[in-house]
């Protein structure tokens, strides 16, 4: 009799070991604080052809002396949408599933500060407070 009583009081131990283990004791994902941060405006001009709805003058909050490429990286991290990104170059080729080159071969994703086109690599142009970003797919 001690010894089922002690076979079932290890299967049990076993399984509620084992459901821990598999859930990761409920745990939540922990995120990193923004230290510095700093607001600005985000959009996202998607072409008409792709039929997905525009981000119009998101707030967000980044992080002090972030990048271009910092910003839609974290927007799109932080809003489950898909990002490409060119590992040799920094350069982003593609926001939620519309690459460059999709609808026209010389269309391409570019970026305006304050109203202004950029020619700077996204990975090289620092964002300051209260900046407007848009994203746009043109030639």
């Amino acid at each position: 009799m001690k010894k089922k009583i002690l076979t079932n009081l290890i299967i049990c131990m076993l399984l509620i070991s084992s459901i821990f283990l598999i859930t990761g004791c409920g745990k939540e994902k922990e995120e990193t604080p923004i230290v510095h941060p700093i607001r600005i405006t985000l959009s996202i001009d998607y072409p008409a052809k792709a039929g997905i709805e525009d981000v119009e003058e998101a707030d967000f909050k980044i992080e002090e002396d972030s990048t271009v490429l910092d910003a839609i990286q974290l927007y799109c991290n932080v809003n489950e949408l898909p990002v490409t990104v060119e590992t040799t170059d920094a350069s982003i080729q593609g926001i939620n599933g519309v690459t460059n080159g999709d609808y026209a071969a010389k269309r391409h994703w570019q970026y305006k500060i304050n109203g202004e086109l950029c020619k700077t690599p996204e990975n090289e142009k620092i964002l300051k407070d209260g900046d407007t970003l848009e994203w746009v797919f043109k030639k």
